[in-house]
């Protein structure tokens, strides 16, 4: 579901409500609306933006007042659309009476008679003088909805420079996606992670945290965030080497204007054949999106499956959908099968896996996300 359709299901779920004279249900869907808008206002690049933003905003908060105060009001059902349309009376239009023929002339031809009067049969331009007749107002056969008249209007709420949904998505999480950077004593390993809380708990592949020349996890890691060259030490605190999964930890006190990556809450919403994207920081050169397909939701091994490039330091990448929730942790690729050479065949351990570690761990650890 893209934003718009994100919106419309807010606006038509409240709706609905409040045809079922449900104001405190039809309220929280105002209420989503609102916050959505808020979340765009804080990004917005232009003042444009923020003002039609606001404009939203205001709209709907008289609504959502109206709604916890009042009920269903007037107000409500014109912003909604459901107050009954008023028929416009209907105009019969007056006959227009042809102009009498005159009769034959029977008087002299020195007698001259007036001129008949010019009628409208007769009339071939408008008399100047003749009071002007009143039309009929007519209704628009489309009105346009407008935030005074009912109805969504998507003014403001999406910025006009977009150059797609992967764009919007890597620009929105530039501040919460790193850069991972190991020190080993011979050589330089670089992986992906991303914060997902702003504790500074973030995650990434086992793989890549761990020292398998020294056999143990990796004392010096260091994180960089895509928009920077700082450098901010990080700790392994939980791994799970078969879901190859580690939560790491990095002191947020000491990391300027990180943001977090939100996570999908249902996964079962996912579906193969859904668009997806992945973020990594490929052989070290830097953060860079690449879009797929997923192929399989659960694959016999359990991964999330989905078809993108993916190259060495890409481990441990957030793989998004188009609605920007993490659905997965990308951690490998399928080189072959029964001696077949494959492509297109990126695994990740998916999202419902993430949490369920997650879960464990915290409560293991008395750890507070």
């Amino acid at each position: 579901m893209d934003e718009r359709s994100l919106i419309a299901t807010y606006y038509s779920g409240a709706r609905e409500l409040v045809k079922q004279k449900k104001p405190k249900e039809a309220r929280k869907n105002v209420l989503a609306l609102i916050n959505y808008a808020f979340s765009q206002h804080k990004n917005a690049k232009t003042m444009i933006a923020k003002i039609r933003l606001e404009i939203f905003m205001c709209d709907w908060l008289e609504v959502s007042r109206e709604l916890y105060s009042k009920g269903i009001t007037d107000l409500v059902l014109e912003r909604f659309q459901l107050l009954p349309k008023k028929e416009l009376p209907k105009v019969t239009p007056a006959p227009v009476k042809k102009a009498a023929t005159p009769k034959p002339k029977t008087q002299t031809p020195e007698k001259k008679e007036p001129a008949p009067p010019v009628t409208a049969a007769d009339s071939v331009g408008e008399d100047k003088d003749a009071p002007e007749k009143e039309e009929a107002a007519m209704p628009p056969e489309n009105p346009t909805p407008t935030p005074s008249a009912g109805g969504v209007n998507y003014d403001g709420l999406f910025e006009n420079d977009s150059q797609g949904w992967c764009a919007d998505i890597f620009d929105k999480y530039i501040g919460a996606i790193v850069k991972i950077t190991l020190d080993n004593d011979t050589s330089i390993s670089n992986g992906t992670g991303f914060i997902i809380s702003e504790k500074g708990y973030l995650l990434t592949n086992d793989h890549v945290v761990f020292d398998d020349d020294n056999g143990t996890y990796n004392a010096d890691i260091r994180m960089s965030l895509g928009d920077g060259k700082a450098r901010y030490k990080i700790e392994t605190l939980c791994s799970d080497k078969k879901a190859d999964i580690a939560l790491c930890r990095f002191d947020p006190a000491k990391v300027k204007n990180f943001s977090v990556v939100k996570r999908i809450s249902d996964y079962s919403k996912v579906k193969p054949g859904a668009d997806c994207l992945l973020i990594g920081n490929a052989f070290g050169l830097g953060l860079s999106p690449i879009s797929g397909t997923i192929r399989f939701v659960h694959d016999q091994n359990g991964n999330l499956v989905f078809s993108a490039f993916s190259n060495p330091g890409d481990s441990g990448g957030p793989v998004f959908n188009r609605q920007g929730e993490c659905i997965g942790v990308n951690k490998s690729k399928t080189t072959s099968y029964n001696h077949v050479a494959a492509d297109g065949y990126i695994n990740a351990t998916p999202m419902d896996k993430v949490e369920a570690l997650l879960d464990k761990w915290c409560k293991a650890n008395d750890i507070t996300l």
